[in-house]
Order: structure tokens, then sequence, then C-alpha cells
């Protein structure tokens, strides 16, 4: 994807976020910026120059209730796709989608939606680094045997086609269910450690709760959203020396996007395939 491209892409996910932002506000919502979109706002005051998503994370009890609120509090071009109500993959996150695009992944079965925003939720990892790891490696096997009953691929060597047919064996609203009745176990208010379990830096996303207890506003591009306020603690635990630019052949998006289309509604494009 051409910078230019990128650029119009940040700006509608920009848009999306100023709407999510301000849905929080209204119903006093706790969140904080996760990952590349809270490096970016310490580092960039914006976007990382070649992000293409950005990521937010919810206490489990204000994911819960953003999950509740009736569509009328969204935009007509705006929808969240959780657990409960979608049609294709089950992932232990969701998704806010504007509805009036079109994004096309290639990953496994190359789900057809919109772009969007993730919506993490921050449970309870417990009151010691010990139970905090055992709390994440039970996560996942569970999260493991969740992917691999969606996924049609065929693994390569004999021990994971084992737990490939076994998970597919499966019911997967039961494996979802068994994977959130996990992540839940542990109260986030009563931890001194949390975690976004379903994050993609692993154990690195488990860190003293007072490093996110608090929502702090951070500048990002002409607006202000809410961030760990102990952004140096969150950012060293993901990337060490945050600070740093990678090298230039490393500042590219980790996505990999079949189909994009900013202006096209992703069901219209369904309808055409």
């Amino acid at each position: 994807m051409n910078n230019k491209y990128i650029r119009e892409l940040q700006l509608k996910l920009l848009e999306m976020m100023d709407v999510f932002h301000n849905v929080c506000e209204k119903h006093e919502i706790r969140y904080f910026m996760l990952g590349g979109t809270m490096l970016g706002a310490v580092r960039h005051k914006g976007f990382i120059p070649w992000d293409d998503d950005m990521d937010v994370g919810l206490p489990r009890v204000d994911y819960e209730r953003l999950l509740k609120l009736s569509k009328s509090e969204w935009p007509e071009n705006i929808i969240i796709k959780t657990p409960y109500n979608s049609m294709d993959l089950i992932f232990p996150y969701s998704k806010i989608i504007n509805t009036s695009t079109t994004l096309v992944e290639d990953r496994l079965d190359g789900i057809i939606e919109g772009i969007y925003i993730d919506i993490f939720p921050l449970d309870g990892a417990g009151n010691s680094w010990k139970h905090a790891k055992a709390r994440y490696w039970g996560y996942y096997w569970k999260q493991g045997l969740l992917y691999n009953n969606q996924d049609h691929g065929m693994k390569r060597t004999l021990p994971r086609r084992l737990v490939q047919r076994y998970a597919r064996s499966q019911n997967v609203k039961k494996l979802y269910l068994n994977l959130e009745k996990w992540m839940k176990a542990v109260s986030y208010d009563k931890s001194s450690i949390i975690g976004n379990y379903a994050g993609a830096w692993g154990l690195k996303e488990f860190m003293p709760k007072n490093t996110m207890e608090i929502p702090v506003l951070y500048e990002f591009e002409n607006l202000k959203f809410y961030g760990s306020n102990d952004a140096h603690g969150y950012l060293t635990s993901l990337y060490g020396d945050y600070m740093k630019l990678p090298p230039l052949e490393k500042r590219k998006s980790h996505h990999n996007f079949l189909y994009i289309n900013l202006k096209q509604p992703f069901e219209e494009y369904r309808k055409s395939k």
C-alpha cells in the first residue's frame, strides 16, 4: 500500500476513533490506546507514519458495558462485531467496523468486512507474576484450540495436526465460551497484575495494573484520546527502547490486505463475489 493510500486509511480510522471516544465519554466508559496506537501518540503525536490500524483496550466491566450499548448510540455506518454476533470467524475480542468501506485480509479464509478498530478486553491476572504467567499459558492453549477449529489449512507437523484434529471436533461456540470464562475468571479490579490476553505481544502485554488504571488524554493528530497513565512503563514492556525508530526495511504495515476500498460498502462487495 502506498503512502498516500495509507494516509487516506488513517484519516478514516481517525474519524471512527473520534466517534468511539465520544461514545465512551458520554457513557463514562474507560478505555486506553494500545500497542502501535499508543506508541504513535507518544512518539509521533498521532499515527506511526506506516501504521494502518488502531487498537484500544477496556477493563472487562467497561468492555461489556460498551458491547451492550444500543445500536442507536452509533452512526448508521458503524457496527460492533463481537464474538456473539460474528457470522464468520470468532476471536476473543471485538471490532468497530465501518460498513461503508471494504477490507479483505490475506489470513485464514479472507474475511470480507469494513475497515476496523480492534477492541480488546483487559482482564485480571492475579497478584503474582507466577500466577499471571500460569493464567496466560492457560489462555494460550485455549486460544489455540479456538483458532485451530477455524483454520482450514493443514498444519505441517504431526503434533500440530493432532491438536488441529481435536480442535475441529469441538463446537466453536463452546470453545469460545470456555476461553472467555478463563479470561474473566480473575477480576481486573482485584488484581495487581492485568493483561491484554488476546494482544499480539503475549506476556509482554501483562503488567502492573497501575500502568493502566487511570486513563490520561494524549494528543493524537488534531484530536485527543485516552491512553496509559504510565506510558513509559507500558511502551517499554512492549517495545523496549520505544523512541528509537526501526530500520527503514521494517517501516511497513504488518497486515497483508488482499483488497481495500474506502468508498464501497463491504456488503455490496460481498454480493458481487
